[in-house]
């Protein structure tokens, strides 16, 4: 299993123009926001202060989770590829179980996902320290870091769900584009949450990569929102999607966690029952 591990990383970032378009995938979203967002957001909320800082900061979260998400699909069309050339045939004459093979490709999309949404973090933190000046705090790296793993674990497994369908590279390559575009919806980065109708946020609450938007942003934004009064330190908690309600309770972090732990446990048991019954056949 972990021979194919290493296989799959290797196969990914010896590739370097996929890599890059991988990463360049991901920051579609920044570009997007940098050419024109950015200034219509920023126009909207001048009354505010520190409304670039906290705009920018509130964008870095939301890409890093887009990233986690697209990255993970892209590392995971190596089991399309080999579906589609059955050489996922020759692995099981080594013995090794349907299970494990799954595994091996969930663990690569994984670490790929992770280190691809650490590499776009630092990419946006650079450029907007050099021209909006922001800084980021230094009390959000380490908590940011595990939300991030558990946010590249979530999106690898539900778009593990989505492979497994797929044998096709032709219909991969069609389907990630779709799916780059509607990641930025579905947590809630090209619209703020507090934009969307009451259906869109129950969406946008299905997907676990919102969660960890979600908690990078409290992390980014604790600092910058304990400057305002109360009421509108409250309005941009919920505008902005920094903390989710359920059933009128706003969750924080720790809550935030132990849901997407749930829903990873969930995605898992649903993983595993498709996986047996595609071996049955």
């Amino acid at each position: 299993m972990f021979a194919l591990f290493r296989r799959n990383l290797k196969i990914y970032f010896s590739n370097i123009p996929a890599v890059f378009m991988s990463c360049l995938g991901a920051l579609i979203s920044f570009f997007i926001y940098i050419g024109f967002l950015q200034n219509n957001l920023r126009s909207n909320w001048q009354q505010l202060p520190h409304v670039t800082k906290m705009l920018d900061l509130w964008m870095i979260a939301g890409i890093v989770a887009v990233s986690g998400i697209t990255t993970a699909f892209q590392a995971l069309g190596q089991q399309v590829s080999d579906r589609e050339t059955r050489a996922d045939a020759d692995f099981e004459l080594t013995g090794i179980s349907r299970f494990a093979e799954n595994f091996a490709y969930i663990l690569s999309g994984t670490t790929v996902s992770f280190f691809m949404q650490i590499i776009t973090f630092i990419v946006m933190v650079m450029y907007f320290s050099l021209v909006d000046h922001i800084s980021i705090p230094q009390s959000a790296l380490l908590p940011g870091l595990l939300y991030i793993l558990v946010g590249a674990i979530a999106a690898t497994l539900l778009d593990e769900i989505i492979v497994l369908f797929m044998h096709s590279s032709t219909t991969f390559s069609r389907l990630s584009a779709v799916l780059g575009a509607a990641a930025g919806f579905a947590v809630a980065t090209y619209l703020p949450y507090g934009i969307l109708v009451s259906g869109a946020q129950s969406l946008v609450k299905l997907v676990p990569s919102s969660y960890e938007a979600a908690a990078l942003r409290y992390f980014l934004l604790k600092q910058t929102l304990a400057t305002f009064p109360a009421n509108v330190k409250r309005h941009l908690t919920n505008y902005l999607g920094i903390q989710f309600k359920m059933n009128n309770w706003r969750l924080n972090n720790m809550l935030v966690l132990l849901l997407m732990i749930a829903i990873l446990i969930l995605v898992i048991g649903l993983l595993s029952f498709i996986t047996d019954r595609r071996s049955n056949k």
